[in-house]
């Protein structure tokens, strides 16, 4: 939740492009793995399905190559607003470095995850995570004797396995801060709830709605073509369907 203008508000994001659907799940996934926070007895589950779902993302998609080529066209477009005379040099140049050094450490990767693959308590225990009670110490004594290892020890390991993900992550939540970056918010109305609109391709919708409505946002569509519709958290007399005018903002991010 956000506080804008002193009003609370909720924001939304629906994703366009399937790519961008992975780089959102991934950023969500993250956000749970707590890279930086020790693992211990009371979170390792959080962090241990946190960490295989990180993995069964990037084994379904080429997720690297994705980030690689939106990095490839971000670098090439401030080329272009480069020679604008009215942007701002500083900034621009600082963001030019920073995608530039995303991609000198991202070209270089391999497949992403290939050698946790090779971890010897990783792949003893992650089939057991989509148990459900799978990881009790009788199931995975390994997992259980390293949980009672000295936290230097579980440290090492973790940021181990982190540094397998971590420049793939920072290029992609910096793809993220940037496609976010390029479209400012925007007031909107759905009539009777509804919104329905055609328009130039975009990867990502972002919707900030007052935190006082009750009502949520429902969104469909593809790069060209999206819906919103609103219901209610509550339907009254059976009906879902919020059918008041609704002011909202809008982001629509190419």
């Amino acid at each position: 939740m956000n506080n804008n203008n002193n009003t609370a508000t909720i924001e939304y994001e629906y994703p366009l492009l399937e790519r961008v659907r992975t780089y959102l799940r991934l950023e969500h996934i993250v956000h749970a793995l707590q890279p930086n926070t020790p693992v211990s007895q009371q979170n390792f589950t959080r962090y241990f399905s946190a960490l295989f779902s990180v993995l069964d993302l990037c084994e379904r998609s080429d997720v690297r190559t994705d980030v690689q080529k939106d990095l490839e066209r971000r670098k090439a477009q401030l080329k272009i607003w480069a020679e604008h005379p009215d942007v701002n040099q500083q900034q621009l140049q600082e963001t030019m470095q920073r995608v530039g050094d995303a991609l000198q450490a991202i070209q270089p990767m391999s497949r992403v995850g290939s050698n946790l693959k090779q971890d010897r308590l990783l792949s003893a225990i992650r089939q057991r995570f989509a148990m459900p009670g799978g990881t009790c110490n009788f199931d995975v004594p390994q997992l259980h004797f390293w949980l009672h290892q000295p936290q230097e020890v579980r440290d090492a390991d973790t940021n181990r396995w982190w540094s397998e993900l971590d420049v793939l992550v920072n290029g992609l939540l910096l793809e993220l801060e940037l496609m976010r970056g390029q479209a400012r918010f925007q007031t909107a109305s759905a009539p009777n709830g509804l919104l329905q609109e055609s328009t130039e391709p975009l990867s990502l919708l972002r919707i900030r709605v007052a935190a006082d409505l009750p009502a949520y946002p429902v969104i469909s569509g593809h790069k060209q073509r999206f819906s919103i519709r609103f219901l209610r958290y509550e339907p009254v007399n059976g009906k879902a369907s919020y059918d008041q005018n609704v002011e909202f903002e809008l982001a629509l991010c190419p």
